[in-house]
C-alpha cells in the first residue's frame, strides 16, 4: 500500500510519478513542505498545518496552489487510495519547472505540487527515552520557514548519530533553539519552559498543541530563552514534533538529565496527547 501519490493534479502510482530535472525544488531546494500525521484516517490539525504551509509560501513569495477545502479533498483522496488508517502525509510545493537552470526565474511558471502517504509507525505513540547531543546551530537565519532545503539539519543529525545519539539539541550564542526536526521543552520545578517563536525555530504544530494541553491541565508554560546550562540542571527535558510526538531526553552529551528516568510531567503530557488523539476519532 501507500503507492498512490497526487502530483500536479493527477493521482498516480508512486513509481510512475515523474518530476523534471529542471524543477527548481530539485535544482535549488526552492520549495516548502509539510508533514501531517493521520490517525485512523483523520489528518492531525489539518487547518493549522495548511495555515503554516501558506505562511511559508508567502515567506518565499510562492503563490498558494489551493485553498484549505481543496487541500482537504486531495489529502482525503490520498488517504483513501492508500488504505486509510494511521499514515503520514507529506506535502511538497516547489516553485516549479523552468526552461533553464537560473537563479532568476520566469514569474509565470506553475508550482509543482506533490502529496504522498507513508505508513505511520506505532512507535510514534510510545514514550521512549532518547539521548541527545548538544550542538551549535549552523543553519541559516530563516528556520521558521519550512523549506525543503534541509542540508544543515541533515548534517547536524548525522553528527549526532555518528556520536551515538538519537537527536541533537541545537543552540546559538548559548541559547537553545530546537532539535534537528523537533521543538525543545524543559521542566523545572513543575513549570514547562520552551524557547519562544522566532526566525531561529520552526513553529511546531505539536509544540503549540502541547502548550494548549498543558494549560488545560493546570501546568504552567513559559515561553522564554533557555540557556544550555539550564538543560543540565532541568528536572525533565523532551523534544516534540508531528513525527515523534513526545520524546523524553534522559542524556545530553555525557550528562544524565535528572535521574535518567522519564519524568512525571512528560508522562502527564504524553497521556494528555494520547487522549487528544482519541478525541479526533470518536
Amino acid at each position: 500500500m501507500n503507492n498512490i501519490v497526487f502530483l500536479n493534479g493527477q493521482f498516480v502510482e508512486k513509481s510512475e510519478a515523474k518530476i523534471s530535472v529542471l524543477d527548481r525544488g530539485f535544482l535549488f531546494g526552492d520549495g516548502i513542505y509539510e508533514y501531517i500525521p493521520v490517525y485512523q484516517s483523520n489528518p492531525f490539525r489539518l487547518k493549522e498545518h495548511i495555515e503554516r504551509l501558506d505562511l511559508c509560501l508567502d515567506a518565499i513569495r510562492l503563490s498558494k496552489p489551493y485553498d484549505l477545502t481543496k487541500w482537504q479533498s486531495i489529502i482525503d483522496e490520498v488517504i483513501s487510495l492508500n488504505g486509510g488508517g494511521n499514515l503520514s502525509i507529506y506535502i511538497q510545493v516547489t516553485r516549479g519547472c523552468d526552461t533553464v537552470r537560473n537563479h532568476d526565474y520566469d514569474k509565470n511558471i506553475k508550482p509543482t505540487v506533490l502529496v504522498m502517504a507513508s505508513e505511520l509507525s506505532a512507535k510514534v505513540a510510545e514514550l521512549n527515552p532518547i539521548k541527545a547531543a548538544l550542538l551549535q546551530d549552523i543553519r541559516w537565519q530563516n528556520c521558521h520557514i519550512k523549506s525543503v532545503s534541509l542540508l544543515g539539519n541533515i548534517l547536524l543529525k548525522q553528527q549526532a548519530t555518528a556520536q551515538g545519539f538519537d537527536e541533537a539539541v541545537l543552540y546559538r550564542d548559548d541559547s537553545v533553539t530546537e532539535g534537528t526536526s523537533s521543538n525543545v521543552f524543559m521542566v523545572k520545578d513543575a513549570v514547562i519552559y520552551t524557547p519562544p517563536k522566532s526566525n531561529h525555530i520552526l513553529s511546531g504544530i505539536t509544540r503549540d498543541l502541547l502548550i494548549e494541553l498543558a494549560n488545560k491541565n493546570g501546568i504552567r508554560v513559559i515561553e522564554s530563552k533557555i540557556l544550555t546550562q539550564q538543560l543540565f540542571e532541568a528536572d525533565e527535558v523532551w523534544v516534540s514534533s508531528s513525527s515523534r510526538e513526545i520524546s523524553p531526553i534522559t542524556k545530553i552529551n555525557d550528562k544524565i538529565v535528572a535521574n535518567g528516568e522519564i519524568g512525571p510531567i512528560s508522562k502527564q503530557m504524553h497521556l494528555a496527547f494520547q487522549r487528544f488523539k482519541e478525541s479526533l476519532i470518536e
